[in-house]
Formats: structure tokens, C-alpha cells, sequence
């Protein structure tokens, strides 16, 4: 890591409210978005400097590591500074020449416009940030006047950024990438979506909320849990249309990719980005799930974009607090190379960086790691159909006669199973899921990609969920995912200061540490599909009720090693309870048809 240059204590704080070139939110005049910046005073006047920048709309509901923004002049917030940035980028990056810049998305905090959920109106505000900086948006340095003796200019900036954030703030900087903006070189998602579709309705499914509708984080709830209530701004998404757009749009009835949700798929767009991309994921992340990357990464290769990827074993966990000085090190190599030019090779090494089951970072020239092939599996029932062998084949079709009644079914009943409990007892028969288990494994058996499921099955509902899940059976010192979908845990220790400091932000961060238990089992990975979107998700087709057909999903992208001497098992089951409450079915099962594909590397 290179040493700070520039003083942080002594740094420019100071925020600036962009002008959009719509009005969002109906009032009459353009929306400004707010954006808090700080910078070294050192540089001022002197060079131009690049920037990193966070668009999030969180800013002001949710501590973020601990930590939440505080203002110079709380009492009056839309003319004061920052004087405390959340989390570590500020204090590292300043002292190393970099302005840090927080942008509050639409509709929140002290920004103006509705919340939008990723769509383009989100995305437009992060985007108005590079346009300012880039000389072709108009910035006020305070909201309520919009002359020109009250224009604030960036004639310190360079016009090279790049977009970092988490989870939502992770999400953004994807959709700017989307819409080729100029000037965005390189963005960092981390734990982010690149599908909002693939969030919320995973291959044509719908999420658990508080309940059957989907909850508080659909579209329209989780934005008005987010829009910003000053100066009756809530009341006014309320009325004005914006909560009844993305309600309407978001088609929960029939969870249809529609045009809302084109607006909100990144990774179609992929062909059109001018910016690098550095993805970091958690492979047990159970809140964005790694249906975010395999496709997008893929899709980056596809179109020649430059990348690079982290994969850590744990869940919705920042890299920050699983590989700390690692991170903090190639981030800066990162954004070096990207936005200050500076030759350090980093483009010359792996793409890929894996962490294994045993805490090994590992390099691999790209991922699902090279050399990684199919292996197919049949099942066959037991004494109790409901129970079996799973075991590897050369068939990789299906050997029943689907023109007739199958000659080995088993049948499973309707009902919403908890995950873990479909992990549980693999030497006992259930009658709400199906379980085939191998033999003790000779060798270790890695699998990196995308496994996929294929059956011929006949259910009692016409539009229900089938899932499935991969199990491994053996001793293990295995992930624990808790209910607030971390695998980490802050320990009272305390980090040296990362970067700089001040008296009101010391940049000291607890110290993290995964949790994991000896169990007897472990979710490896797990899918599923809404059965009347089993041949489209753009079309909502019920499917016959009491007859055979054919049904095919993915399970979610992992990295991960069975270990010799542990067993693999396959649990198929009606409906898990991650996903909302639909209508139940049972289901018959063809056995002769089921056949799983796992991705093995040597």
C-alpha cells in the first residue's frame, strides 16, 4: 500500500446539489440530487484529481459499519458539510489524492426526485454526478437558488471516476455502466444486483416478504421505506404516482419480465459499457444471490470488458471485513490503474481470485475455474421411493418412456419446507421432499459454476414452485448464514485507522470474524423455479394440472469443495420457504428422468 500524501484532517468538505434534466417527482421544476464531497485541500488549484464515488440511498436511515453520516450544522443538514463519511474510502483514498464523493439517489436523504428501485431514474442521478464532473451538468452550491452567481463548477476534478458501493450502492454503479455514460472508468460491485428481475422474481419465483404479496422490499414498499419524508416528499411519492409505477410495473401477480424490468437488467447492456468492472460476491450470499454473477460474468467476457472477480465463502459480507489488508491493497492498485493511469500490472495477473472451504485465496486465470466440466447424476428410489442413490451417469438424457405412464415415481407432498430441515435425517423418508444421497466420496470434489436440474413431473397446482437443493452429509466446520444474511461477526477488538483521521472520524473498524459451527450438514446450494414460467419468463403459462412434463432449472453459481468421505445428496421439493406463499402441489416425480449436472474442476 502506498503511503498518505495528503492531509485528511485538513481536507475540503464540502457538497454540491446537481441539477437533473427531468422532474421526477412532479413539483414543477428539475430535480436537484444531493452530492457530499471531500478532496485534498493540498490539490486544490494545483491538479486536477479523480474521483470515487458511493451513490446510495441510505444515507440517512441505516448506520453503515457502525457508522452513520454526520453533519457540521445538524439543525440546518441541507447547508452543511459532512464532517463524518461512513466507512473507510474517504479516509484511505483522500490522503492518496482521490476526491470521495457521496451521491443520495433520488428521492432520498437530501435529495430531491421519487425513489426508483434501480430503475433509470436512479441511475440518471448517479449519473448526473459524472456528467458535473465532467462539465456538462449544472451544480448549485446551495439548493434554493439556481442562478448562475450560485453555479459551483468541478475545475478541480479530472472527469475520471469510479462507482464502489454494497448491496444497493453496489447496484447502481452496474446501471451506470449500463448506459455507456462517459467518463465512469471502472465501477466495483460489491454483493450486487446486475438483474433487479433475477432479485425479486429468481427464474419467474417470488421472494418472502411479510407476506404473500411479497412484503415491505418490493418495488413499491421497499421505496417507500427509502423516500425521503421532508417537506411531505413521501406523501407526495404517495399520491403522485410514484409507489402505483413501480407497483404496477413490478407485476407481482404474474411476475413477468416486462419492460420494467428490461429497464432494471444491467447485464443486457453489457455490450455497451465503457467502464472496467471489479466484482466482489459471497458464494452463500442468501440476500443477492450468485444468480447475480455467474450470467454478468459471463457476459463481460463475452463482450471483451476488462474484469476481474472476488469470490469469498461467507454471505453479504464486504470484502473489507473478510481479506482487510488485501483488499484495501488491491483496491488501490485498482483504482490506480483506472483512474490515475499508473502502470502497476495489475491487469496482468489472474482474473479470478477464489477463496476455498479451508480460508486459501486462490488465483485462477478466470471463473467458473478453467477446466471445470459437467458431470451428470441419475437417482434411483429406495425400499421408500421418497428415499435413494444419487450417482454419477453417461446418460445424460432421460430413459423413461415419455410417451407412457413412468415405471418409477415417487411423489412428494405440497408444503413450504424450510431449507435446513430438507438437510436433515438423510437416512429418513419425508413426505413433503425427496432425498437421494451418493456413497462416501472418494476424492474431493470441487464445484465451481452452475449445477442444473432437469425432471418430468406431474403436479396438483397449475402455478406453483419446485425446488431443489445440493446437500453435503459429513462433519464440517461449515458457513453459518445468520438471519440478517451476514456470515461475519464483530469481535470488540479494534483495527489500526485505515488512512487518515480526524477528531470526528478515527477510521478504526472492528475486527471480523466468520461464524462457523461443526455440523453434520451443509446447504451447498440450492434453486428453483415458478412452474408457470417453466418455458418462459417473459410469458406466464399455467401448467397442466395432473399430467406429465418436462421441467428444467438452475441452482445458484458456487464455488465449493465436498470433501472425500462426505456424501452429495439432490432434495427436491414443492416450495421453500424463501420464497413467498403460492399455491401448494404435490408432485409425482418421474425418478427415471431426474438427471443433475454439477460443474467439477480437477
Amino acid at each position: 500500500m502506498s503511503d498518505e500524501q495528503y492531509s485528511y484532517e485538513n481536507a475540503i468538505r464540502e457538497f454540491v446539489y446537481i441539477e437533473l434534466p427531468f422532474d421526477g417527482d412532479a413539483d414543477g421544476r428539475k430535480d436537484l440530487v444531493r452530492a457530499d464531497i471531500i478532496r485534498p485541500r493540498e490539490l486544490d488549484g494545483v491538479a486536477r484529481i479523480p474521483a470515487i464515488m458511493d451513490p446510495s440511498p441510505y444515507y440517512e436511515l441505516y448506520d453503515r459499519h457502525g457508522e452513520k453520516s454526520e453533519y457540521s450544522h445538524p439543525e440546518d443538514k441541507w447547508n452543511s458539510p459532512l464532517k463524518k463519511f461512513p466507512f473507510f474510502y474517504d479516509n484511505y483514498f483522500v490522503p492518496r489524492g482521490y476526491a470521495m464523493i457521496l451521491l443520495s439517489t433520488s428521492g432520498t436523504a437530501l435529495s430531491e426526485g421519487f425513489c426508483d428501485i434501480g430503475g433509470p431514474k436512479d441511475v440518471a442521478s448517479a449519473n448526473a454526478v459524472v456528467d458535473w464532473l465532467n462539465g456538462r451538468a449544472k451544480g448549485y452550491v446551495t439548493r434554493d437558488r439556481r442562478t448562475p452567481d450560485n453555479e459551483m463548477k468541478a475545475d478541480w476534478a479530472s472527469g475520471l471516476v469510479g462507482a464502489i458501493g454494497k448491496s444497493y450502492d453496489g447496484s447502481v454503479p452496474n446501471g451506470m455502466a449500463a448506459t455507456g455514460i462517459e467518463g465512469l472508468k471502472t465501477i466495483v460491485p460489491i454483493s450486487a444486483i446486475s438483474s433487479q428481475y433475477d432479485w425479486y422474481h429468481p427464474q419467474g419465483a417470488l421472494l418472502n416478504g411479510d407476506d404473500a404479496d411479497g412484503g415491505w422490499w418490493e418495488p413499491d414498499n421497499f421505496a417507500a421505506s427509502l423516500q425521503s419524508a421532508a417537506e411531505g416528499r413521501l406523501q407526495r411519492f404517495n399520491t403522485k404516482g410514484g409507489w402505483q409505477r413501480l407497483h404496477d410495473g413490478s407485476d407481482k401477480e404474474f411476475r413477468r419480465y416486462n419492460e420494467f424490468w428490461a429497464e432494471r437488467d444491467y447485464r443486457s447492456h453489457v455490450k455497451d459499457f465503457k467502464a472496467s468492472v471489479f466484482i466482489v460476491h459471497g458464494v452463500n450470499d442468501l440476500n443477492v444471490m450468485m444468480n447475480q454473477v455467474n450470467g454478468y460474468w459471463k457476459a463481460l467476457g463475452e463482450c471483451g470488458v476488462p474484469r476481474k472477480i472476488w469470490l469469498h465463502q461467507y454471505a453479504h459480507d464486504d470484502p473489507f471485513d473478510v481479506r482487510h489488508d488485501a483488499w484495501v491493497a488491491t483496491l488501490e492498485r485498482w483504482f490506480d490503474y483506472w483512474l490515475k493511469g499508473v502502470d502497476n500490472g495489475i491487469m496482468d495477473e489472474p482474473e479470478a481470485c477464489v477463496e476455498d472451504i479451508d480460508g486459501n485465496w486462490k488465483s485462477y486465470a478466470s471463473w467458473p475455474v478453467p477446466g471445470a466440466a459437467d458431470h451428470t447424476f441419475a437417482v434411483r428410489g429406495g425400499e421408500d421411493a421418497r428415499l435413494g442413490e444419487l450417482a454419477e451417469t453417461d446418460d445424460a438424457g432421460a430413459a423413461a418412456d415419455k410417451s407412457g405412464e413412468p415405471a418409477n415415481v415417487a411423489s412428494v407432498k405440497g408444503a413450504r419446507v424450510h431449507e435446513l430441515l430438507a438437510a436433515a435425517q438423510s437416512d429418513k423418508a419425508h413426505d413433503d421432499r425427496l432425498l437421494y444421497v451418493s456413497t462416501p466420496l472418494e476424492r474431493d470434489w470441487h464445484i465451481s459454476g452452475t449445477p442444473h436440474v432437469t425432471m418430468r413431473v406431474k403436479a396438483s397446482a397449475p402455478d406453483t414452485n419446485l425446488c431443489a437443493s445440493l446437500i453435503e452429509y459429513g462433519e464440517g466446520n461449515y458457513v453459518q448464514v445468520s438471519e440478517d444474511i451476514h456470515a461475519l461477526v464483530e469481535l470488540k477488538e479494534k483495527r489500526p485507522a485505515v488512512g487518515g483521521s480526524s477528531d470526528d472520524d478515527k477510521a478504526s473498524y472492528a475486527v471480523c470474524v466468520p461464524r462457523k459451527s461443526h455440523e453434520m450438514q451443509n446447504m451447498v446450494t440450492r434453486g428453483w423455479i415458478a412452474t408457470a414460467h417453466k418455458d418462459s419468463f417473459d410469458e406466464f403459462t399455467p401448467t397442466p394440472v395432473d399430467q406429465w412434463y418436462e421441467i428444467g432449472f438452475d441452482l445458484l453459481a458456487t464455488d465449493w469443495t465436498v470433501r472425500a468421505g462426505h456424501r452429495l445428496a439432490l432434495a427436491i421439493y414443492n416450495n421453500s420457504q424463501r420464497l413467498a406463499a403460492v399455491p401448494l402441489s404435490d408432485f409425482d416425480v418421474d425418478l427415471d428422468s431426474v438427471r443433475l449436472t454439477i460443474p467439477f474442476a480437477q
